[in-house]
Parts: C-alpha cells; sequence; structure tokens
C-alpha cells in the first residue's frame, strides 16, 4: 500500500513524499470527483410533506353537461364515453411513474385526490386555402382538489385544469385523433401529479 501511495503526484508533476499528504490528496479528489458527478446528472425533488407517502385516486367524474343549450363557445365541445375512465388510470399511471406518492386505497391514503370532467372540446386552429380544418386543438378540462387527512384538510385546489394538444391532419407530422386523444389524457395527468408534487 505505502509503495502505491508513492507513485501518487501532485497536479505539478511531483511525487508526494508521505503517507499522510498521499491520502490527503487522495480524499480531495474523490470530492471533487463526487462534486462533479452530481453536478451531471439531474434529480428530481418533492416538496410534499413528510406525513403525505400515498394517495388514493378517486374515479374522475363526468360532470359535462351534453343537455345545455349550446352557445358560441361550447360549439366546439365534444362527448367520449369513458374519457373519465381514462383519466383516472392515466393520473393512477403517472403517480406510479413519478414515485413520489404511491396509489392505495381511500382507507390507507395520506391524501385523496378528487376530480371532475368539466369540458372536452376540440378547436380548429388552422385552415387551408380551401377552408379546410388542417390543425386542430385537442382540450381536457378538470377541477381537481387534493386533501389530507380524516378532516379532509385541502392541499390544494384548481378549477378549469387544462390538459392540451394539438395535432394536424395531414402532413408529414398528421396524427390520428386516437392518438391526439392519448396524448391529451397523459397531457393532464402529468399536470395533475406535478401540482401535486411541487405545489408546497
Amino acid at each position: 500500500m505505502s509503495k502505491s501511495l508513492s507513485l501518487l503526484q501532485t497536479p505539478s508533476g511531483s511525487p508526494l513524499s508521505g503517507g499522510g499528504e498521499a491520502w490527503t490528496f487522495l480524499l480531495l479528489f474523490c470530492l471533487a470527483f463526487s462534486f462533479f458527478l452530481g453536478g451531471c446528472g439531474y434529480t428530481t425533488r418533492s416538496l410534499l410533506p413528510a406525513e403525505i407517502r400515498t394517495v388514493h385516486v378517486a374515479p374522475v367524474k363526468n360532470v359535462i353537461d351534453l343537455s345545455a343549450e349550446v352557445s358560441h363557445e361550447d360549439a366546439f365541445r365534444l362527448y367520449r364515453p369513458g374519457l373519465e375512465v381514462d383519466i383516472t388510470n392515466a393520473v393512477i399511471n403517472r403517480f406510479i411513474f413519478d414515485g413520489h406518492l404511491k396509489p392505495a386505497s381511500p382507507e390507507r391514503a395520506d391524501a385523496v385526490l378528487e376530480a371532475k370532467l368539466v369540458d372536452f372540446r376540440r378547436e380548429p386552429l388552422r385552415y387551408s386555402d380551401a377552408d379546410d380544418v388542417q390543425e386542430y386543438r385537442l382540450s381536457v378540462v378538470i377541477d381537481a382538489a387534493l386533501y389530507a387527512g380524516k378532516d379532509r384538510k385541502v392541499l390544494w385546489r384548481e378549477e378549469h385544469l387544462t390538459g392540451d394538444v394539438t395535432f394536424f391532419l395531414s402532413g408529414p407530422r398528421s396524427v390520428s385523433e386516437e392518438a391526439a386523444l392519448a396524448r391529451v389524457v397523459e397531457d393532464t395527468a402529468r399536470r395533475v401529479v406535478e401540482k401535486t408534487v411541487e405545489v408546497w
């Protein structure tokens, strides 16, 4: 061991003479290297309170009123059977992917997420010279809230939390409406989870 340490050199090129100096140099080198690795990596850190470790995602309720009189603003409203189920599953999967909160039953969960689907829209954004729609925006709008404990303390609440995507019907960037729908559901779930873990 002492023979190996005697071969260590300082940055100037001169050999280290003593074992103590060699260990000091080695320690400083390791510390510097660890800081370098830490600076190059990217880590996420949750700001959730320590006592909030699990979450129950209640089934999303669809409260879109299709029987209401359609105004100009509602002209692009859509109905998709089972969309609320897709959103519920996407939020659960996003929590699993994120890793900060573990989905749990309502009896075991530290917090409960509740949401209502209030709007689902498809709006034209771009037209061709022949007045055909080339690009759409697909939007999912929910009212959501996160409650903690048996006293249902409100941790956060947001109305009209919106996930949206744009998609083309033709050209090299075209996608099907089904694919766009999957993307907007995922975007909505991402926003809910980010709101939960980053709101603090």
